[in-house]
């Protein structure tokens, strides 16, 4: 079966948790996951446990933003599936989304899901449930850290393109590769051959306050080659 699907028509799924994602903050404290602890819940109740690993199987991972097409998001959990599935020893479940690829969602187990955990001791049900966590936080890891990702990320998550460039404004040369990488993420993502020179100082001018210079030779040599008109 495949791991992970793009569904025509709009999900009907409903899902424990929704979150609005966001790269600019650490990935686990994001997906409200309930961890068990061996110290702590060796005594507790089996039935609780498998409640909470029904819950922790269940979320909806919003980016804010579409990928520019399905094809984008498919290629990434293409990728995905062969590399992290492998790690883990659980039955991790199917990941799913609709035509609008601006989340990925963790389906919620069935019955049939449930059979893999429905005998295990205390401590299995513990490691089972923190490690589907892993799996999911290596998952949402791996997408974010994918070129792909981060090139419709710098074009479309108004935050993180900020916070992005802030960082480098006081570094003359990682701001030049900056902007180059943002004209790169324009042609490969957007497929566009040229951009408005409106939107470009609209979105990234703001950083190249400190060095003018600098701005004016990469916008100059920009419409030199074409990838920026008036």
């Amino acid at each position: 079966m495949k791991k992970f699907t793009i569904t025509h028509d709009a999900s009907t799924i409903g899902f424990q948790e929704h979150i609005v994602f966001t790269p600019l903050k650490p990935i686990d404290n994001q997906l409200h996951r309930i961890r068990l602890s061996i110290e702590k819940d060796a005594d507790g109740n089996p039935e609780e446990f498998k409640r909470v690993i029904d819950y922790n199987s269940s979320l909806r991972v919003d980016f804010g933003w579409s990928f520019e097409s399905s094809y984008h998001f498919d290629t990434i959990m293409n990728e995905c599936v062969e590399e992290v599935i492998p790690k883990f020893n659980v039955a991790t479940g199917l990941m799913t989304t609709d035509m609008t690829c601006c989340w990925l969602g963790f389906i919620p187990h069935n019955s049939y899901d449930r059979e893999v955990y429905k005998d295990l001791s205390r401590y299995g049900l513990i490691l089972y449930n923190n490690e589907l966590i892993d799996f999911q936080t290596e998952i949402i890891t791996f997408i974010v850290n994918h070129p792909i990702f981060r090139q419709h990320a710098i074009l479309r998550d108004d935050r993180y393109r900020f916070e992005y460039f802030k960082d480098l404004r006081k570094n003359r040369s990682a701001l030049a590769e900056a902007y180059r990488y943002y004209m790169d993420a324009i042609h490969e993502v957007g497929l566009l051959p040229a951009i408005s020179r409106d939107i470009m100082e609209e979105q990234i001018g703001c950083h190249f306050l400190r060095e003018p210079d600098l701005f004016f030779e990469l916008v100059s040599f920009s419409k030199l080659k074409g990838e920026i008109y008036e």
